[in-house]
């Protein structure tokens, strides 16, 4: 793949080779994993290995399940890449989906060159928007182990594996637990009694970390006597030893490998029931069998073997002009494309704010201060920043009941100001109405405390809550505005809920999912739930119980959530866009999103990892150029944006540069990372309220404000301006140490970061050496940090020079700000920074202001400053320069 850098204002093209590799795809799990710990950093129990187990078994659904084929609005998948006939005939299943825009009637024809195929269903009427699972009926003809078969509607076709076997996932197996101290030579299972032994059934994943012994009868029938047989295990966490009849068949080590054993022929009872006996050591944390397949197949079989499908082409819209945000304007989505109405491309660069809820408004409430002056004084340095859209996910358990009937407090009242508040100072609002989360001030019983983050999904009682709030959130009139929300001119984008979960097929019959603060007897009624809609599923298509149909069962559950949630939003006359999380979702889930009438899709990005400390190392090389589509485009989340997805527009609803006390170099290469995969708004998370950011005592490893973090602070500011100027789908050669691209210039080994364009200057540290960009002589405006061939400055605090007129220049000059301790580590007890109103030099070089005056203004007057070695001696404020 040859990738060409692309800007508007650039004067040099390079090219440059990228290779998508195994490692490559290892390297984005590992990126991940830091995702799901900044949902849940506080949560007993939850580990990196965890993380790990979940990304890997998701990322490997991308893999066994059949990616699918499209047509003119069209789309086929099955529920399985390997269907395994163990009897006479197969049961497969095709997930046939209409996402064009009219009705489509057609025949569906199967074929099979191995053996036979039929099906109950000959035609498929689909309505827009309509999905219909459709079942069929495969046979091998006797000679034959292996095979495909081909499913064709409407000029779209797709493939589907099948092989003789045996599937041991979904079988009730019996496990037994020994100590570590007693080894593990399988003698030790002569001490162990009838009552030692439990059900399983897997997938599944357990905490125990002695060894566990797994058993399954399994009959292998007399017709494939003196065949040779392979065992395949999809992965076992950690370590194994595996035994057939008490012979030891293989033994394989690591999380994430999979096993594949010779069975030789002598070692098997044909016809007859035979054990199979896992012997699992999981040494830390959670462990088990975490991915399938488990299955028994003849030698020659090939579980991997690869599948013809016709691909839906890159169509992403060629790249507009950007438009103006002000004054506020409804923004559509166009093909993918987040516009203004007069066709002009969206691009908002934000933040998130929470002075309204959680703990930062526990801790505001502890300070005793003015909460609606402060929220002023906040939106007014986010102004200063250049800030354009605050996200919020609203803590919807501090607002409502059991049935998300709303109920008005002080939450509700702040959320009302601030929407008021940033509307009269130009800032857009995107609004996540569920966040789901636990916090200090949440109502007894609210809905979404009562409900498993995968219960949110299905759970009856829940949806209906969902509903009901959504319709409730959207209609209720602010009273500071007297709008509805949904008619609030800078309410402009929705996104349903924050960071959902779903269960997996391990789920239905053990404890796969990792808690995220759910209450135990919580979980297990939402696994009875999901259950007994399995179940109910199982029967219409009158299918066994087996995990290759679960796929095609959540894709259904999926749609149908989709669908509730955003009809709600739509019943109440809303027309902003509605987007879906992207998350950590398995292939059914994705093709169910794309597939849907969500119109945009949103991720995070925190490559600092959220739970380590990173001043000092260089996160540049993560900084890829994501492009149009592809396995390796999206280094923070691990998943394609491929062909299915090109209809949905992207934004960022949580990113930072995290885990930082004095980084200002990552701001700038996230927003161009963004950029180049067509991200048109992006939200850092999240912003310390001038009342709290001496402390940083919200999200520890967070940590921006406009005074207290001025590198960082300029680090964002510059970002902001790229993000505006560079064009959707940028390309750029993947950064090391340093990225330059157009008007931007970052370094790793400056810890720098500049923005240099015909009429406005910014830099994130003092300029010194490194000077990679054409700076112009005299700049209309200039945002810094430390001093440059303009300023020369001592203190530490930012500093923003502004072109009033020909003779006039405004100086805003902020506090130094001292750093006392780790940004990570601060409470109310332990402040982190400190602001100090010094007198330091400052000295403007640009030509033709050396004889200016330079006058504070205090009030309604203007003092003249003292004068000193060609510069004056300030203190923070604001002033003009005149000459």
């Amino acid at each position: 793949m040859s990738i060409t850098i692309i800007y508007e204002e650039s004067e040099k093209s390079d090219s440059v080779e990228r290779e998508i590799t195994q490692e490559g795809i290892l390297f984005l799990l590992i990126e991940l994993r830091f995702i799901q710990i900044s949902i849940c950093p506080n949560i007993k129990g939850v580990t990196m290995k965890k993380i790990s187990i979940l990304i890997f078994v998701l990322m490997a659904s991308i893999f066994i399940c059949d990616i699918p084929s499209f047509g003119d609005g069209i789309s086929i998948r099955s529920s399985s890449r390997l269907v395994i006939q163990q009897g006479d005939s197969a049961p497969i299943l095709m997930l046939i989906a209409n996402t064009g825009s009219t009705e489509s009637n057609s025949p569906i024809q199967f074929t099979f060159k191995e053996g036979s195929v039929s099906s109950n269903t000959t035609s498929l009427d689909l309505q827009p928007g309509g999905w219909k699972v459709v079942k069929a009926t495969a046979s091998f003809n006797e000679d034959q182990s292996q095979g495909k078969v081909i499913c064709a509607y409407n000029g779209v076709s797709t493939e589907v594996n099948i092989a003789r076997g045996i599937n041991l996932s979904g079988l009730t197996w019996m496990r037994a637990f020994t100590p570590r101290a007693s080894g593990s030579d399988p003698k030790i299972l002569e001490t162990v009694g009838k009552d030692a032994w439990s059900a399983m059934i897997p997938p599944v994943i357990w905490e125990d970390t002695n060894y566990a012994w797994c058993k399954v009868k399994v009959n292998i029938p007399e017709t494939w006597r003196g065949k040779k047989m392979k065992l395949v295990i999809g992965a076992i966490d950690d370590n194994d030893v595996t035994y057939l009849n008490g012979t030891e068949i293989g033994r394989g080590s690591g999380w994430n490998v999979k096993r594949q054993y010779s069975i030789s022929p002598d070692l098997v009872n044909w016809g007859k029931d035979n054990t199979l006996m896992v012997m699992v050591d999981n040494f830390n944390a959670g462990g088990g069998f975490t991915t399938e397949p488990i299955i028994i197949v003849p030698e020659e079989i090939d579980p991997d073997m690869k599948v013809s499908q016709q691909q839906q082409p890159i169509s992403r819209p060629k790249t507009g002009k950007i438009g103006k945000p002000l004054p506020f304007q409804p923004i559509h989505i166009d093909n993918g494309v987040l516009k203004y109405p007069d066709g002009d491309e969206v691009a908002l660069w934000g933040v998130n704010y929470y002075p309204q809820s959680w703990y930062q408004f526990d801790n505001m409430m502890k300070l005793h201060i003015d909460m609606k002056a402060t929220i002023r004084k906040d939106l007014d340095h986010m102004v200063q920043m250049g800030i354009e859209i605050i996200r919020i996910h609203v803590f919807d358990r501090e607002i409502t009941d059991g049935k998300g009937n709303i109920k008005p407090n002080i939450h509700l009242d702040l959320l009302d100001y601030l929407i008021s508040e940033a509307g009269k100072r130009g800032i857009y609002m995107y609004f996540t109405p569920v966040a789901w989360w636990s916090g200090p001030n949440e109502i007894p019983g609210a809905f979404s405390q009562v409900t498993s983050k995968p219960g949110m999904m299905y759970v009856p009682s829940a949806k209906e809550a969902a509903v009901n709030y959504l319709k409730q959130f959207l209609t209720r009139k602010n009273k500071y505005t007297g709008n509805q929300y949904l008619n609030e001119p800078n309410i402009c984008f929705f996104e349903v809920m924050n960071e959902p979960s779903y269960f997996q097929y391990g789920d239905l019959y053990g404890s796969y999912y990792i808690p995220q603060g759910e209450k135990p007897e919580v979980l297990e009624r939402d696994r009875q739930t999901l259950r007994e809609l399995w179940n109910v599923w199982l029967k219409k298509y009158d299918l066994k119980d087996s995990p290759e149909y679960f796929s095609a069962f959540r894709y259904e559950l999926m749609r149908s959530y989709i669908k509730d949630m955003i009809g709600a939003i739509r019943s109440t006359g809303a027309k902003q866009p509605v987007a879906l999380n992207y998350g950590l979702n398995g292939e059914d889930l994705i093709q169910a999103i794309a597939d849907s009438e969500c119109d945009a899709l949103t991720f995070s990005a925190y490559p600092g990892g959220l739970t380590n400390r990173v001043d000092g190392v260089n996160l540049l090389p993560l900084m890829k150029q994501m492009g149009k589509s592809g396995m390796v485009n999206l280094p923070y989340y691990g998943y394609a944006l491929d062909g299915r997805l090109d209809k949905k527009a992207r934004a960022a609803y949580e990113f930072d540069n995290d885990g930082t006390n004095t980084s200002s170099y990552m701001y700038p290469a996230i927003a161009t990372s963004f950029r180049s995969g067509g991200f048109q708004i992006a939200c850092q998370f999240q912003y310390d309220s001038i009342a709290t950011a001496e402390w940083n005592t919200d999200w520890n490893t967070h940590w921006l404000n406009w005074h207290y973090t001025p590198a960082k602070t300029a680090g964002f500011m510059l970002a902001g301006e790229a993000f505006r100027r560079l064009p959707r789908e940028v390309q750029y050669a993947d950064p090391q140490t340093e990225l330059i691209l157009g008007p931007l210039a970052t370094s790793f080994t400056h810890n720098q970061s500049i923005l240099s364009t015909p009429d406005t200057v910014m830099y994130s540290r003092t300029i010194s050496d490194w000077k990679p960009l054409k700076f112009p002589a005299n700049p209309k405006r200039i945002v810094g940090a430390g001093s440059s061939q303009y300023v020369d400055y001592g203190g530490t605090g930012i500093y923003k020079i502004e072109t009033v007129d020909a003779n006039n220049l405004k100086l805003t000059i902020n506090p130094d700000a001292r750093q006392l301790g780790d940004c990570m580590k601060g409470s109310l007890s332990t402040p982190v920074a400190v602001l100090e109103s010094n007198v330091q030099w400052f000295k403007l070089k640009l030509p033709g202001w050396g004889k200016s005056r330079c006058l504070k203004i205090e009030g309604a007057k203007e003092k003249p400053v003292t004068k000193a070695d060609g510069g004056w001696l300030v203190t923070p404020g604001i002033y003009h320069i005149r000459r």
